[in-house]
């Protein structure tokens, strides 16, 4: 009897994002298929739900800055050789040169080796370099979780080993969801993402919004994530005197419970990669209004089918595409038909047919 194969997941962290979110649902889509499973983490931060052997780099670490860094090499050799796997699956922010030269130098069989890319901007995967261009068409494989991505990866450089691997749902965690803290949330008009405005826009979103009919009904816009501009988004909510119909909510690690409840999502960023908001949304059975950005959105929603496809940065478009399904029941509940089934193609079994011939 042959022994099953070893895949080890390497991530930033199994917290906050949704490329961490989906590396997590895959262990356990690994360990379904009897493949055994090890998980490598860079930093301490762990909330999500996660199977398999994980090995936090970020336990302990130094204070200094250099030492933190020096440490984590040496853990992450240490750990990789014992690990041994079979495959490792990398689906980290690849963004710094030093780092990832080091990495490269001291760690990865590029024999062994698949990367993950989750964003259109190629460069937080890829660092910026002719040689890192070398080094990645030498890979087991690059995965591109888009139609768009993968186009630009091939555009970018004449990669052969660029492989079409979408994200997908592991609707097994909705037991794990967590309930709204009250009511606000029903039927409301659903944001998710990290508060970061220049990617996500959420300052422009909740401008939009107060120019639409759900506003002035008094249906709310309920906002889900944390980061770095959650200060400026305070502020534009209380200088717009909007206290009492925009709500942020903050980080919800699982917010099925939320997608459910809610009217319909909204997704209104600059760019994306595969938007797992958009594949929870759907898989859960509520409409999505997104704009055509790079990447993703195309890829899972058929225009007024499941969701609207709203033009690129158009801002004023989005908030008829709102006012739209706010009030035509009959299209609203055709979408509301159609989203779930709209996602069988990104179910786990159809998944892991992309993956199982790269671990052969």
């Amino acid at each position: 009897m042959m022994s099953k194969k070893h895949i080890c997941i390497i991530l930033d962290c199994l917290c906050g994002g949704g490329a961490e979110k989906v590396a997590a649902s895959f262990s356990f889509l690994l360990e379904n298929e009897n493949y055994k499973v090890s998980i490598i983490s860079v930093r301490d931060e762990i909330t999500y739900v996660y199977t398999g052997t994980l090995y936090n780099l970020g336990k302990n670490e130094p204070k200094v800055k250099m030492l933190k860094q020096i440490k984590k090499v040496i853990f992450f050799r240490k750990y990789y050789k014992l690990i041994d796997a079979d495959y490792y699956v990398d689906f980290r922010m690849r963004n710094r040169f030093v780092m990832e030269s080091i990495l490269h130098l001291f760690v990865f069989d590029l024999n062994k080796m698949i990367f993950s890319v989750q964003h259109y901007n190629i460069a937080y995967h890829i660092p910026k370099s002719f040689l890192f261009k070398k080094i990645y068409s030498k890979a087991r494989a690059i995965v591109g979780v888009s139609n768009d991505i993968v186009k630009r990866l091939k555009e970018y450089h004449n990669f052969e080993n660029v492989k079409y691997t979408p994200n997908f749902v592991n609707e097994k965690l909705l037991l794990t969801s967590e309930q709204p803290p009250n009511d606000i949330v029903n039927n409301a008009i659903l944001a998710i993402g990290r508060l970061n405005i220049e990617v996500k826009q959420f300052d422009k979103l909740i401008l939009c919004y107060k120019k639409t009919k759900a506003f002035k009904e008094g249906i709310p816009l309920v906002i889900l994530g944390d980061g770095p501009d959650k200060e400026e988004i305070e502020s534009i909510i209380k200088s717009n005197d909007l206290e009492s119909k925009v709500f942020l909510l903050g980080f919800v690690s699982n917010p099925y419970e939320y997608i459910k409840k809610c009217k319909f999502l909204v997704l209104c960023s600059k760019f994306e990669g595969m938007p797992l908001v958009i594949l929870e949304s759907l898989t859960l059975g509520t409409p999505v209004i997104s704009f055509d950005c790079k990447s993703g959105p195309s890829d899972l929603i058929s225009h007024k089918k499941n969701g609207i496809l709203v033009k690129d940065q158009d801002f004023t478009e989005l908030k008829e595409s709102i006012d739209l399904l706010m009030n035509d029941d009959i299209l609203y509940n055709s979408m509301l038909k159609n989203a779930k089934q709209s996602m069988d193609l990104f179910s786990e079994n159809e998944i892991i047919k992309y993956w199982k011939p790269l671990f052969e």
